[in-house]
């Protein structure tokens, strides 16, 4: 029996020191994946089979609860232990959904999928990770071996914590690790003292860029939105669906008397505007830009999509060249209501 233990001891120790390195940056990525999210109000989901479904309730638990260290209450759901749920799924569906249903049910846009499979080729684990890509939940996915198919349905919004051992056993005690070193980072960050959700007004363009370091995929528009109409708060409704975190970028009012529009604009201060934007749900960070065009911010925040209205040519958008350079999308909403900020002055002052 010694042996054994001695051997298994071993095996654990040599591991470590073999992946050590390894881990340590998706390990990385992963924390700052899950403070991200947890910090603008989303939510975790887990999911897993056999020892995988005990990792995923014990990563829920311990988000909910805490670790080591006081804090607030986070939130994160086991798609594992409601044996109603599971009963229910399996007998009308089939096991192979068992988890992609309840992320259909549960995940919205932003939220985390932590997907544990030692194998990377457990048949729900990877329709659960289909449903989260569907519905832009990002996923943190623990796998083991060569990672399996898992790995190669994960995108550059995803990451995968990797054991390279072919022993499931020693996979699991690794992956037991990763969890307790992301939930003491997420400790040490949400301890009631510590932390605050971010203002959605950011005025400085440095701080707005670290608060969504950690975010994907995030969408950018921009505009004056100096009388806010319906036809704005369509086009920022749209831009939210094409990804999980809408930034919002407005001229300043020096910006807006640079543009042509008369000495008389903007109507609204740069902060009223701005407040009012801020106001509305589908947008989750509204910032200031002095510039003539957003091209500068764009670079800083770097963002994954970028939307104008349907009156540009996507060779007119201010920013396009640079967000296709980092592999981004650029496209363009159509207007759906006829409205005018112009068009409404004027009829205000000619009443």
């Amino acid at each position: 029996m010694n042996i054994i233990i001695e051997q298994d001891l071993n095996k654990w120790i040599k591991l470590g020191e073999e992946v050590s390195n390894q881990l340590s940056v998706p390990l990385q990525h992963a924390a700052m994946v899950l403070r991200g999210a947890l910090s603008m109000g989303r939510k975790v989901l887990s999911c897993g089979n056999g020892g995988s479904a005990g990792d995923a309730q014990h990563i829920a638990s311990e988000l909910v609860n805490r670790f080591e260290t006081e804090r607030m209450a986070l939130p994160a759901i086991s798609l594992v232990p409601d044996s109603s749920v599971v009963t229910a799924i399996a007998n009308d569906y089939g096991y192979e959904v068992l988890f992609s249903r309840q992320v259909e049910a549960l995940g919205q846009s932003g939220d985390i999928l932590l997907a544990f499979s030692t194998s990377g080729n457990s048949i729900n684990v990877m329709r659960a990770i289909e449903a989260a890509h569907h519905r832009n939940l990002r996923v943190i996915a623990f796998t083991g071996k060569d990672g399996g198919k898992i790995a190669k349905m994960l995108g550059k919004q995803d990451v995968e914590i990797r054991v390279p051992s072919n022993e499931t056993a020693r996979i699991q005690e690794m992956h037991l690790f990763s969890i307790h070193s992301l939930c003491k980072y997420i400790d040490l960050h949400f301890t009631e003292q510590q932390f605050q959700k971010p203002e959605k007004i950011q005025f400085d363009h440095a701080s707005l860029a670290t608060l969504t370091a950690g975010l994907m995929p995030i969408v950018f528009t921009n505009g004056v939105f100096d009388i806010l109409h319906r036809g704005h708060v369509h086009i920022l409704q749209q831009a939210k669906k094409l990804g999980a975190y809408l930034v919002v970028g407005i001229n300043s009012d020096a910006s807006v008397r640079r543009l042509g529009k008369g000495s008389d604009r903007p109507i609204n201060s740069e902060n009223d505007r701005a407040a009012l934007i801020a106001a509305l749900e589908c947008v989750d960070f509204v910032t200031i830009f002095n510039e003539d065009t957003p091209a500068q911010l764009i670079s800083t925040i770097k963002p994954d999509v970028l939307v104008k209205g349907g009156d540009y040519q996507l060779d007119q958008i201010a920013g396009a060249d640079f967000v296709k350079q980092n592999g981004g999308i650029v496209t363009t909403i159509a207007f759906e209501h006829d409205r005018s900020t112009t068009q409404l002055i004027t009829r205000i002052r000619n009443s």
